[in-house]
């Protein structure tokens, strides 16, 4: 997507910061575009030939390609070594540099026209050699493989490369080309006389319904087409037959993240809370704060759920005259503590007695409720949970100064966040990164999913004022926002906005 991976900063005002979409990352340079060209024609004028000419020998994309950018992460590696033969390629080879790589794909390497993974826009922990793999020395200068080498503006830190990346993606010049670029991948330019053009012409076997499997006989030749299926790379479908039409760029409405400055509170609002803020609700439009141990259910907005009896039970009501209709006893030994729902049929609670549960929950004639699993880790009294099921991961927080991330599908240990300085009294999970927050007296902490610390900070002077409740901003849609939105509720019912990022 850029073409920039030199700079001390990125300018995305700057054509020159781009590739150009319209061509192929074969075609990026006139030079190599030449040689590919010629290539071509060099195989039309073969006369008895048993395929078509094509310009490239190699994909843009295949099993080697994606593997061999995810080498640092497990289990992906395990991946790669199976396509490798069980170990790493020469150290030369090796994806080591974000600089490198461009201009081995768009100018150096004739065997090279790899596209970008979806990695390169969100997933920073795919750049750093975390499980300190042996990557081996480049022999002409001794270089030790490692870490990727970011590019100059990235400052060093993989956190920042992923948001620029990002923020590129999201840019204005990107909006008025990338439509060029469809054209190549999943459009008119794919096949026919419009890709032989636009130099865009793969090895014929890479596109769909080029070959019938079922029709070849000899089975050395049908295992030697599905191996250069599997291997070489597949071209999408294509999906369009005319030119993509340009995204039309309407006048742009600041991101809320922009004006949080101009917030202000209503001179007449409908009500002001005077008990402590214990759970926040963001929807689309609006952010619904709530008191005391009870609990909205997921689409079934006309009934709650009550906890923290001694029984250790929770209790359904209605929220028109607050009628009880569903009673469940004895949950957990001590009282439940925290609650939250994962979805309308997952009941996720926390209690007194230092464990998690998961509970599968109906509701019909009479409200039902069994035990999916216990979850045990904690030394001390559960005082939050939350989750994510984009990422399908639960965060739970004790008196004991931990929070635990679980796994919600398999319902087991993942990690522990330690670093505490007391009781981490409230967890929350953007949805759409994986970020964590936990909050510890008037701590906060910001995590990344695989348990890095990004930042800790003091948002609050003291404990009369501390954060009760906490919840991310998707945005309205899931829209790409340039910095992270966290709201927090405190103990003197006040709603704090927190701009979090990683470009400071």
């Amino acid at each position: 997507m850029l073409a920039d991976y030199s700079s001390d900063e990125l300018d995305l005002t700057n054509p020159a910061t781009f590739r150009d979409f319209s061509k192929p990352m074969g075609a990026q340079v006139p030079e190599r575009q030449a040689d590919f060209e010629e290539r071509y024609h060099s195989f039309e004028e073969i006369e008895d030939r048993s395929q078509p000419p094509f310009h490239y020998g190699t994909h843009y994309s295949s099993a080697m390609i994606v593997c061999s950018y995810l080498i640092r992460l497990q289990p992906l590696v395990e991946s790669y070594l199976l396509l490798q033969g069980g170990q790493f390629d020469h150290a030369e080879r090796l994806f080591h540099s974000i600089g490198k790589a461009w201009n081995s794909a768009s100018r150096d390497n004739m065997t090279d026209v790899r596209e970008l993974i979806p990695e390169f826009f969100y997933l920073d922990a795919f750049l750093s050699n975390h499980n300190s793999f042996n990557f081996g020395v480049k022999q002409d200068d001794g270089e030790v493989i490692d870490s990727v080498v970011l590019p100059p503006w990235a400052k060093g830190d993989p956190k920042v490369f992923i948001q620029r990346h990002r923020e590129a993606l999201e840019c204005d010049y990107v909006s008025e080309h990338l439509h060029e670029w469809i054209d190549l991948i999943f459009g008119y330019k794919q096949r026919g006389e419009a890709a032989v053009k636009a130099t865009n012409v793969f090895h014929h076997l890479s596109y769909q319904g080029s070959i019938d499997l079922e029709k070849i006989s000899d089975p050395v030749e049908r295992l030697a087409s599905i191996n250069i299926i599997h291997n070489f790379g597949q071209t999408p479908k294509q999906l369009f037959t005319k030119p993509h039409p340009k995204r039309k760029l309407e006048l742009r409405q600041p991101h809320f993240e922009e004006c949080i400055s101009d917030l202000r509170q209503s001179s007449t609002p409908m009500q002001i809370h005077q008990d402590p803020i214990t759970s926040l609700f963001l929807s689309p439009d609006r952010l619904l704060a709530g008191c005391g141990q009870k609990l909205f259910i997921p689409t079934k907005g006309e009934y709650y759920v009550e906890w923290g009896f001694s029984d250790g039970s929770v209790r359904v009501f209605t929220v028109e005259g607050d009628r009880l209709v569903g009673l469940a006893e004895n949950l957990h030994s001590l009282p439940i503590s925290c609650a939250t729902f994962a979805d309308e049929n997952t009941l996720l609670t926390g209690s007194a007695d230092t464990t998690v549960c998961v509970w599968q929950v109906r509701f019909g004639k009479s409200f039902e409720i069994q035990l999916k699993e216990c979850l045990r880790g904690h030394s001390g009294r559960v005082t939050t949970v939350s989750y994510s099921k984009s990422f399908s991961v639960i965060v739970s927080g004790s008196e004991d100064g931990t929070a635990i991330v679980w796994d919600l599908n398999r319902l087991k240990y993942v990690r522990t966040l330690r670093g505490h300085v007391g009781t981490v009294e409230v967890a929350a999970v953007n949805d759409m990164t994986g970020d964590i927050a936990t909050c510890s007296g008037p701590y906060l902490h910001w995590w990344t999913i695989n348990g890095d610390l990004y930042a800790e900070q003091m948002i609050c002077a003291d404990d009369e004022h501390g954060i009760l409740s906490c919840v991310f901003y998707d945005g309205i849609g899931h829209e790409w926002i340039a910095k992270d939105l966290l709201f927090t509720g405190h103990k003197d019912g006040v709603i704090r906005v927190l701009p979090l990022s990683h470009i400071n």
